[in-house]
């Protein structure tokens, strides 16, 4: 993934301070290294945990929209983004969802954040949806994007099953091995991005960098990563019933086009967490901060000042 540019480094092993500059550094968590950045000082913290196959990054335009008023932190998941991309792990559960969730509570234990607003895309919101339902005192608000509910049937681990045989017998084999490797990024693409954005011609651009992106991850030692985290357990109803927190779900109006209700994961999942709000972006996906990020920021950032000042 891209690293951030110009930040401000701590060494890791140092706290961070109390001044608005952005400052960044690897805290020693759960036996890995997450990689973290803070910035602006407030009376309210706002944590920003990104979806698989990004980074912290994901975040540039709330986290800059947000930092003037809260204290904003935003991290790469275990195994994703800066914090160790591929890195073999104690247990591969770790990298699933109940493992990177374990990762989330100690990293808030560590940086003494006793409460936040949490906003989570995709993978970062199932972790958020288990903080806030299990520790409702530590989650002010709760943002969620792209949210899904449903665990992945058999037939669809098998799918992502082979998805990985594909990647690593792919892997030395040269030019062909490549060419595989773009077919899957090209199926990871039209899975994460909608229409509009896959289509529109001034967008070719932006296309082409989350292409690169993405092929960057589709490698052999990313697989055991990519199978944890689709084999999450879900979100199911009575887990999301016991969030207390204000809770608005933002979605990408292609996410959801020609899906039945019954299947409408964010539509199910507003009617199970008490007094949600759901908000539909058009012109996205499932990757709303990629594709609509002014519409999204405006969102996300509207939904957290108003909670504070409720």
């Amino acid at each position: 993934m891209q690293r951030l540019q110009d930040p401000i480094r701590v060494e890791q092993g140092e706290r961070p301070g109390t001044q608005a500059a952005k400052r960044e550094w690897t805290a020693s968590v759960n036996g890995t290294g997450l990689r973290v950045e803070e910035s602006g000082v407030g009376a309210g913290t706002v944590v920003f945990s990104p979806a698989l196959f990004t980074n912290r990054g994901l975040f540039d335009a709330p986290f800059a929209a947000l930092s003037g008023d809260y204290r904003c932190i935003r991290y790469d998941h275990r195994g994703q983004g800066d914090s160790g991309f591929g890195a073999q792990q104690p247990s591969r559960r770790l990298l699933g969802t109940e493992g990177l969730y374990e990762d989330a509570v100690a990293l808030l234990d560590r940086l003494g954040v006793d409460s936040c607003h949490w906003v989570g895309a995709s993978l970062g919101g199932f972790v958020g949806i288990r903080l806030a339902a299990r520790h409702p005192d530590r989650v002010r608000s709760l943002v969620l994007i792209g949210l899904s509910t449903r665990r992945l049937s058999s037939a669809d681990l098998r799918q992502v099953d082979l998805l990985g045989w594909m990647v690593r017998a792919s892997h030395p084999l040269g030019p062909i091995g490549a060419a595989v490797r773009r077919r899957v990024t090209e199926q990871v693409m039209r899975n994460m991005l909608g229409t509009t954005f896959m289509s529109d011609p001034t967008r070719a651009e932006d296309r082409e960098k989350w292409r690169q992106r993405f092929m960057a991850q589709v490698v052999p030692e990313a697989m055991p990563m990519l199978r944890e985290v689709f084999g999450h357990p879900g979100n199911p109803r009575e887990l999301l019933v016991r969030i207390q927190a204000p809770t608005l779900i933002i979605v990408g109006e292609d996410e959801t086009a020609g899906v039945d209700e019954a299947h409408n994961d964010p539509l199910q999942a507003q009617r199970a967490i008490p007094g949600a709000r759901l908000m539909t972006i058009p012109g996205a996906g499932h990757m709303v901060l990629v594709e609509q990020p002014g519409a999204g920021t405006a969102a996300i950032t509207e939904f957290i000042r108003t909670v504070s000042a409720a």
